[in-house]
């Protein structure tokens, strides 16, 4: 038998809740609660307009829900959740999909634990603007499975990491590394692109074969070439700190990689590797962890 689907309470409501709400459109009842912007304009008019009931308060929304889901910057996320806890029935879900440090979203969930609310580590692993709700989503924490159980027949695209709360975010976070460190670095080099007039054949130049494997198959690629020319990388990108200087552009995130291959260089994992490819990235990761 489907379950069905649950009350649903949204606190914030800006693109990652609208997007949820359209997933759970069945629902018995939706509600959302978005404080007012800064320039005083509320936003009850477009929680309306997506069919969803608009409340003048936390309390308002929470109070008597299955399913809360904090869609909140991570800077409020804290405060909201501390909010929220005051005002959830027992047994209420709290998902929150803030990016948080691991140690935070174990501590919430303590909190919610002591009023008899399980807290959800919600971890969105892609764009709602691209995929809607069914971004995939990672989840951890004392309600991940009740979660998971709750929305996977409404269509939501979600897998449970074992272990507490804060381990789908860790994820998430490490993910980010690379995910919000290569939108520094795609600005930063077209910035410099720009200067000297070039963008568009810098752009169209990322289309050959390299560019188009799965990421799993580039790290192995990367880590095995880096294993061996990780000193050449690093002043490579030395000459194109320079170029980007000469061009009037702050070569932060170049000057970065350098130093990092650079580091990695001094290691003299050529030799570890007898001048030989590695053949897979755990070999070189496990080299890294020994010469560290």
């Amino acid at each position: 038998m489907t379950p069905a689907a649950p009350r649903v309470a949204f606190i914030g409501f800006g693109a990652l809740a609208s997007s949820f709400a359209t997933g759970f459109r069945n629902a018995p009842s939706i509600k959302a609660y978005a404080r007012p912007r800064a320039d005083g304009e509320s936003g009850d008019g477009r929680i309306e307009a997506a069919g969803v009931v608009a409340c003048a308060s936390i309390a308002e929304a929470v109070g008597d829900v299955d399913v809360v889901v904090a869609a909140v910057p991570a800077a409020a996320a804290e405060a909201v959740a501390h909010e929220c806890v005051q005002a959830l029935a027992p047994a209420t879900l709290y998902v929150d999909p803030a990016p948080l440090d691991p140690g935070t979203k174990e501590r919430l969930a303590a909190r919610f634990a002591d009023v008899g609310a399980e807290y959800v580590d919600a971890a969105v692993l892609g764009t709602v603007e691209t995929e809607g709700f069914r971004v995939p989503l990672l989840l951890s924490g004392p309600g991940a499975a009740r979660f998971a159980q709750s929305v996977e027949p409404l269509g939501f695209v979600v897998s449970i990491i074992d272990g507490p709360a804060g381990r789908a975010s860790l994820v998430k976070l490490l993910r980010s590394v690379f995910t919000k460190g290569r939108d520094a670095l795609i600005l930063e080099m077209l910035l410099a692109a720009r200067r000297y007039d070039v963008e568009s054949v810098v752009l169209e130049s990322f289309a050959g074969k390299g560019e188009s494997v799965t990421f799993p198959e580039l790290a192995n690629r990367v880590l095995g070439s880096l294993a061996l020319y990780a000193d050449r990388r690093a002043a490579e990108l030395d000459t194109c700190a320079e170029v980007l200087l000469a061009g009037e552009v702050d070569p932060v995130m170049t000057q970065a990689g350098a130093a990092r291959l650079r580091r990695m260089g001094r290691l003299d994992l050529r030799s570890h590797f007898a001048n030989e490819r590695p053949g897979s990235l755990v070999e070189v990761l496990d080299a890294l962890d020994g010469l560290r």
